[in-house]
This record gives structure tokens, C-alpha cells and sequence, in this order.
């Protein structure tokens, strides 16, 4: 079998020039401030929400936003979500402000750290076994565009490490999506499985308990017995 050997180290031949790109906020990309007054951005949050996305059910051990870890049995509304979320995403934030190694950074430079740390545990690296780029010392010496072509080049979650890499460096966030938009999706999957048979008991429980509380209205084909229940619980 082939042996394909990934070069795991930014240079100038593989450097991609960000100078080729629009930058979108010059401002949130070069204006350096003190890391204790810096909070993730609601850009930031927005891209973590509606790339992890929101379920009111189990599904393969995931309930609410990907990575909250109190599951109910009777599912979660999409407010209770977030709650959760962003609870566990700022006590994250809270322990890589205590150990980023630069006392100031921009805006930008904060998002995408912050993000990377957010997904991985930490921000000395990005890849994985198989292509691996060591950045710290890239952070320490401020050089972004070293660091956003690792993100880029990593091939890990690669959605999630090429939207930190846009932003970290041209002040691109993407489009933003309300967590109205959010919801909205989430009960249209939600529907579409329920009404399909790809739910299990507890998933429609589940899915029935969400689709009531989100909507005031039944999910369609349920029993009597079961609409009864559900009213009295959210009433």
C-alpha cells in the first residue's frame, strides 16, 4: 500500500497567503487588547451553535447543543440547551484565559483560540495522529498566518478549523444564523424522523415532550392518552 507522508509543518511553500483575501473587520483583526477584558465574541457563539446544532433528543448519546452532558429523559427545549451550553463553553473560556501564553491579542486571535481550545482541550496543537501541527510556538511568536494555515491544513473537523482560520485572520464569521433559525431546523429534523419511524421509544417520548413544549401543538399520530399527559406536564 501506498505511503502517504502529510508534511506537519507550516513553511513557505505551504503557507497560504491571506494577503490574496478580503479582510472583513481590520478592526477585530489587528487592534490588540488585554486578555482579561476579552469575552468569546457573539459572532464566536453564533458559529458554535449552528455548527454543532440543536436536538430536543437522544441521539447516538447527544441531546441539546453537541457536548452538553445532562441528559433528561424527557428531552430538551432549546432554551434549556443553551443554557446548558453556554454554561460549559464559559467555563472553558475560563480556564484558557488562565493559560493562553499572550497577555494581548485581538478580537479575532481570541475567537479562534478560544474555539480551537473549545473543541480540542487545548491550543499547542491542531491534526491528528496522522498529520499533527504543533502551533505554540507560532501563537507565542504572533505569527497568524502560520497558525491559520495549520487550522487549515489539519484536515481534523475541518469545518470547524476553517471557519477559525477565516476568522482568526480576515474577520470572517460567516453568515449569521439566530438561534431562532437554529430551533426551527432542529424541529424540522425532529418532525421528519418522528414522522418517518426513525425514532426508538425513548426518542419519541423524547421528541413529543420538545415538540409540545417548543410549540404548544402534538406531534401528528399520537395517542390520546399521550396528548393528555403531555398537557398536564406543561401546562
Amino acid at each position: 500500500m501506498p505511503n502517504f507522508d502529510l508534511q506537519s509543518t507550516v513553511n513557505n511553500k505551504n503557507l497560504i497567503d491571506y494577503g490574496l483575501f478580503t479582510v472583513l473587520n481590520s478592526t477585530a483583526v489587528n487592534t490588540l487588547i488585554n486578555l482579561t477584558e476579552l469575552e468569546a465574541s457573539d459572532k464566536l457563539i453564533n458559529i458554535k451553535l449552528r455548527n454543532t446544532r440543536w436536538l430536543g433528543y437522544t441521539k447516538n448519546s447527544v441531546i441539546g447543543y453537541k457536548g452538553t452532558s445532562k441528559l433528561t429523559s424527557d428531552g430538551l427545549t432549546e432554551a434549556a440547551s443553551y443554557t446548558i451550553w453556554i454554561e460549559e463553553f464559559k467555563d472553558k473560556e475560563r480556564r484558557f484565559k488562565k493559560q493562553f501564553p499572550l497577555s494581548t491579542v485581538s478580537q479575532t486571535q481570541y475567537d479562534a483560540m478560544l474555539s480551537l481550545y473549545a473543541d480540542t482541550n487545548t491550543f499547542n496543537k491542531v491534526g491528528t495522529s496522522n498529520r499533527e501541527f504543533q502551533i505554540l510556538e507560532f501563537i507565542q511568536d504572533r505569527k497568524w498566518d502560520y497558525v491559520a494555515t495549520a487550522l487549515t491544513l489539519s484536515g481534523a473537523n475541518r469545518t470547524n478549523r476553517q471557519a477559525e482560520a477565516k476568522l482568526l485572520v480576515l474577520g470572517d464569521y460567516g453568515t449569521y444564523k439566530d438561534r431562532t433559525y437554529i430551533k426551527e431546523e432542529g424541529i424540522q429534523t425532529l418532525i421528519k424522523e418522528y414522522s418517518t419511524a426513525q425514532m426508538n421509544d425513548l426518542q419519541k417520548k423524547q421528541a413529543e415532550y420538545v415538540y409540545y413544549a417548543e410549540t404548544n401543538r402534538f406531534l401528528p399520530n399520537m395517542i390520546e392518552s399521550r396528548k393528555r399527559i403531555l398537557a398536564k406536564q406543561l401546562s
